[in-house]
């Protein structure tokens, strides 16, 4: 029988080898999902930027599972989303330090989405003790024309 996730306030109450056995544990017994839902984690940043905070990142986390920033621009196709200033890079190239990180979005997304996206960042930023440099530039995108013969199809006969 699985070892029940247990709250977060007593898992924070924990010593630090106890938190990795626990983590450790649950990771076999649950997905990410279910313990991001049992600590009331909206996104997984908030779980990955939890163990960085209390050091137990390196611990816990595969290495085929690490967290990077570019991760919160979610599946795309190619390097659709990600605009790098001297052409495509690998995954290694792309990989910053430990202590470092970049993030770049040029894509045109509806507003939800890029709310989303503006709201994964910020949990990702809330870890975050040192100075950002930011430039941000949003703006309304062309209407898409509608394919011809759409306005017709609601129409009664």
């Amino acid at each position: 029988m699985p070892l029940p996730i247990m709250p977060l306030d007593d898992f924070l109450g924990l010593p630090a080898d106890d938190q990795v056995e626990k983590l450790k544990q649950w990771k076999t017994d649950y997905t990410l999902k279910d313990i991001r839902e049992a600590w009331g984690f909206k996104h997984s940043a908030q779980y990955y930027m939890l163990l960085k905070k209390l050091r137990i990142y390196e611990r816990v986390v595969n290495k085929s599972d690490k967290f990077f920033p570019e991760q919160l621009l979610g599946s795309r196709s190619g390097d659709e989303g990600y605009a790098p200033s001297a052409g495509p890079l690998s995954a290694r190239e792309r990989t910053a330090p430990a202590d470092q990180f970049g993030y770049e979005l040029n894509v045109t997304l509806s507003g939800p989405e890029l709310a989303d996206k503006l709201e994964r960042l910020a949990h990702f930023l809330k870890g975050e003790n040192k100075s950002v440099n930011v430039r941000l530039s949003i703006s309304a995108a062309a209407p898409q024309p509608e394919p011809a013969g759409e306005e017709d199809s609601n129409a009664e006969e």
